[in-house]
């Protein structure tokens, strides 16, 4: 709806914040405030509350009502207003939104005792923390990213991210749990890809918080979650390693020793995903998380695969690399194959001799500033598969001279 002419006016007149004199039968400026805001549409809503928060000559109590009213506003039409929003003005709200949820997550932190009797207060504000998660971009070239851009640390859904998993810390499983779950259930279940990522994403926030109440329910989880290692769209695969990865970390050995064989029969599975090397990347991540703490004995009987399809992976890696200049699955795939001979030991010898002339290859020619992660990791790897296979296979090594 257009903006009437009193309303116009008074918007206009909100600049200087003495006009309200203008009308005596509003009893404060709050009314006043509030009056204005019912007569003007969504968008013109969300500058003048913008402006009545940081405006410094505002009196105090505008501020606090602007603040109440936009906070109301973006609960009730988020989904409506803001996506027909200027990037300022967009960048504006996640401001706002990130200091409001600041204010209950550090209270939880600090003052759980008291939150924890105050209950009402963070049911509201769980939802607002999925919400910022929700609030991701399109991006046709993220799949095949090869450098991890620091950009997004500070967006609304890293951001709501964060606050989850210190919310569920501070204040424990018992209470955020319940709030959260059903949740989590509908976002998982929704067509839309971004849903989906945020629910994979909070319950990779909320395990070390939530630790007890979800072990109960974990067998339940992890079949969910497995589901969507084939989900269509890369970004939920993606999000569903790093939801198998965070559990095989918040819930080590237990998990391990429950789902070893389907956990790694799926992460193995995605690795594969050749047209999607970021996707790739992150299973070999998860995978990492798994072996760490996986027990030696659950984890030979395994072993042949792994190999098989870690040297796979590295061979054609290591080619892309050569050819393309690609390194983040290589990264990794060697990262992974370090982790898998800490674990397997002695019976990693019968594989020195497979992976070894390839790292070290990495090692003699990975000399340039853009793989000093990838050679620092080689270095890494070999030192962790010489501890493995003990210092005689070391030995020849050394001794076996440069090509």
């Amino acid at each position: 709806p257009e903006v009437s002419a009193p309303g116009f006016h008074r918007v206009t007149c909100l600049h200087d914040w003495s006009c309200h004199r203008m009308y005596p039968n509003l009893t404060s400026l709050s009314s006043f405030l509030q009056e204005t805001y019912e007569n003007i549409p969504g968008q013109t809503k969300i500058t003048f509350l913008l402006q009545a928060v940081h405006d410094a000559a505002a009196a105090e109590e505008v501020k606090q009502m602007a603040a109440v009213l936009l906070r109301r506003l973006l609960s009730s039409a988020f989904d409506e207003i803001y996506p027909g929003l200027t990037v300022e003005l967009q960048t504006a709200i996640k401001t706002e939104l990130q200091l409001a949820l600041e204010v209950i997550v550090t209270l939880s932190e600090t003052a759980a005792a008291m939150l924890r009797k105050h209950t009402a207060i963070v049911a509201q504000s769980v939802p607002q923390m999925l919400a910022m998660m929700v609030d991701l971009e399109e991006d046709e070239e993220w799949a095949m990213a090869d450098e991890l851009e620091d950009d997004d640390f500070d967006s609304n859904a890293v951001a709501g991210e964060s606050a989850l998993d210190r919310i569920a810390c501070g204040l424990g499983g018992k209470i955020v749990l319940p709030m959260i779950k059903q949740h989590i259930m509908q976002m998982l279940q929704n067509p839309d890809w971004k849903y989906r990522h945020a629910g994979l994403m909070a319950l990779s926030a909320i395990g070390e918080g939530c630790h007890q109440q979800m072990e109960s329910i974990l067998n339940e989880i992890v079949n969910f979650v497995l589901l969507f290692c084939q989900d269509p769209h890369p970004r939920v695969r993606y999000a569903a390693c790093n939801a198998i990865g965070q559990m095989a970390t918040d819930f080590a050995p237990n998990f391990q020793k429950k789902f070893h064989d389907k956990v790694i029969s799926a992460l193995l599975q995605t690795m594969e995903d050749q047209t999607n090397p970021r996707v790739q990347a992150h299973a070999a991540a998860a995978l990492i998380n798994f072996t760490e703490d996986c027990p030696k004995n659950l984890l030979i009987p395994y072993l042949e695969n792994l190999v098989q399809h870690l040297h796979i992976i590295m061979v054609a890696k290591l080619q892309e690399l050569i050819q393309k200049g690609t390194k983040l699955v290589l990264e990794q795939v060697v990262t992974s194959i370090a982790s898998v001979a800490d674990t397997a030991e002695e019976k990693f010898v019968p594989y020195y001799d497979l992976f070894m002339p390839s790292l070290k290859h990495i090692v003699e020619n990975a000399v340039q500033k853009e793989l000093r992660l990838l050679r620092g990791k080689t270095i890494e790897c070999i030192s962790l598969i010489g501890l493995a296979v003990g210092k005689e296979k070391v030995f020849m090594l050394c001794s076996a001279p440069s090509e």
